[in-house]
């Protein structure tokens, strides 16, 4: 049997009328649309255009196989990027190589002109342009 105590225990848990007044009335519900109103949107027969479980299934397991052929194909370019790259690191190296080269062979020429210049001033040659 409910005794008094049980009530009053049941109700600290559960809502009570009173409590739920400040939620939805009747009326505040007649806004929304019922099944007659949602008939008109959509009927079995305009569903039967989209596609079942069983053909999203077989799509999705042909997009797979599709996705691992163009994966395999991205690591086949990723490798010969790569190879390209260390050929382009090379070249640039070699690149970087001839031009302290270069810089030095032209400041090893510009002493020599000074000193032909000096020697050639000093002998009093004219030196031709």
């Amino acid at each position: 049997m409910i005794t008094d105590t049980d009530i009053t225990k049941l109700k600290k848990v559960f809502a009570t009328k009173d409590d739920l007044k400040g939620f939805a009335t009747k009326d505040d519900l007649k806004g929304f649309a019922t099944k007659d109103d949602l008939k008109g949107f959509a009927t079995k027969d305009d569903l039967k255009g989209f596609a079942t479980k069983d053909e999203l299934a077989e799509l999705r397991a042909d997009m797979q196989v599709g996705f691992s052929d163009v994966n395999e194909k991205i690591d086949t370019l990723a490798v010969a990027f790569g190879r390209m790259e260390n050929t382009l690191d090379g070249i640039a190296g070699a690149i970087q190589d001839l031009r302290t080269e270069n810089g030095a062979g032209a400041a090893h020429l510009a002493r020599h002109d000074r000193q032909i210049e000096t020697l050639a001033s000093a002998a009093h040659v004219a030196l031709p342009d």
